[in-house]
């Protein structure tokens, strides 16, 4: 059972791992991208802020150059200049509110304050003045702009509130993690499509263009093998010439159908098959085909599997079955007789047929390569096996391969029965 479940995983698993990967590259993309656009934004909102900003003096600053002498207090020069040149004024307030030093200070400001005036200016204005202020000992240093130079407002905020704006916060980052990540999965998909179609589009070109030149080589190679009047070694040589062509003619469509197979592009023309009905019609056209002796084909089909129905493309269907009794001929690793055979039945509402040949089984390569999720596992001379898996799991059911206990090899199929 475990191993049916990983047949029927390996269909899908390689065009998920691609998409997966372009979508994590995408995702990682798109998510430096924006941080790139980002700090862009916020380094030219940066130069153009410091551009804006207007620099203004602290009262610290101001303390430091300033210094008390026997006529009162001294600005340093530098210090004076800095309050010209930022248009801004200051004054220093004794411990009963007095101005006892000012520099530049604006004549409608009065000379003392209250308490209840110097707590007003603390978080507020003077008289319109946006002012910062220094507790320095027993004095207050203040230092001020002109007027509609700074907006200045006391914000509190309730513990509640903060709680809101964080989650806020991390809503905001989800929100826009879901972005980028839709985002990676759109351009994704859009590539991953354009990207199959563009490949299955240059396969069918290829395969046309090849068609026609192959077309006339098995003309002229049937015209020269039937011609009497060339010696026998010639029209044998022809005849090798046909074979040949007629080989790449099969391996062309086997690569288009393997290709649309693979991406999901090949339309599926389902409609109600009955597997018995196929299963006996195949068989009959190989045994019709063979030579006396050449092969031995026992189709065993239970009573209640007879009127089975499923829903599948009967042209793959019955490609899924000549594939199969070709292998078996082709690599049974016996001459004569080829022995295959085919039981049908029914089993908890669904369809299975096991096809197993008295050869010499599949070699561990050969499974190993069959069961792989690898791109690179198809091709070769397992072809033919790789699209009658693909066509079983593009219908939905289920294979597995194996060897007999009493040798030879087998192919089990498992699918979804039509109600009938």
């Amino acid at each position: 059972m475990r191993k049916v479940k990983t047949e029927r995983l390996t269909y899908n698993y390689r065009k998920a791992a691609r998409f997966l990967r372009y979508g994590v590259l995408a995702f990682f993309g798109i998510a430096v991208l924006t941080c790139i656009l980002n700090i862009v934004f916020l380094i030219s909102a940066g130069v153009v802020y410091e551009k804006k900003e207007a620099w203004y003096i602290y009262g610290e600053r101001v303390m430091e150059a300033l210094t008390l002498t026997q006529n009162g207090y001294t600005l340093d020069g530098k210090m004076a200049e800095e309050f010209e040149k930022n248009d801004q004024w200051a004054m220093l307030l004794d411990e009963n509110g007095r101005v006892i030093w000012s520099i530049r200070k604006p004549e409608e400001l009065k000379e003392q304050y209250s308490g209840p005036e110097i707590a007003r200016m603390s978080k507020w204005y003077l008289e319109g003045y946006p002012v910062q202020m220094r507790v320095w000992d027993d004095r207050i240093m203040i230092v001020g702009m002109q007027k509609e130079t700074m907006w200045k407002y006391n914000i509190e905020f309730s513990i509640p509130w903060m709680e809101f704006v964080k989650q806020t916060i991390l809503i905001f980052f989800l929100i826009n993690f879901i972005w980028v990540a839709a985002l990676a999965f759109i351009f994704t998909k859009r590539f991953m499509r354009n990207r199959e179609c563009a490949r299955i589009e240059w396969i069918a070109g290829i395969s046309h263009d090849i068609r026609t030149p192959l077309s006339v080589v098995m003309g002229y190679a049937d015209t020269l093998e039937h011609s009497e009047g060339l010696p026998g070694e010639a029209r044998q040589q022809a005849a090798v010439i046909r074979h040949q062509s007629v080989v790449m003619k099969e391996l062309i469509a086997d690569l288009n159908l393997t290709s649309q197979l693979e991406y999901s592009m090949q339309a599926l023309r389902k409609e109600k098959v009955r597997p018995a009905e196929v299963v006996r019609s195949v068989a009959a056209s190989f045994l019709n085909d063979s030579l006396p002796g050449e092969l031995k084909m026992d189709v065993q089909i239970e009573k209640d599997a007879e009127l089975l129905c499923v829903n599948a493309d009967r042209q793959l269907f019955a490609r899924v079955f000549r594939n199969l009794i070709n292998n078996s001929i082709k690599h049974g690793g016996k001459r004569e007789p080829v022995e295959i055979k085919i039981a049908l039945w029914e089993e908890r509402g669904k369809c299975l047929i096991r096809l197993e040949d008295n050869g010499a089984g599949y070699s561990e390569e050969v499974l190993r390569r069959l069961r792989s999720r690898k791109k690179a596992a198809s091709g070769g001379n397992i072809r033919g096996l790789e699209i009658v898996k693909k066509i079983i799991l593009a219908h939905g059911g289920k294979i597995r391969f194996g060897n007999g206990e009493e040798g030879g090899g087998y192919c089990l199929i498992r699918l979804r029965q039509m109600k009938r």
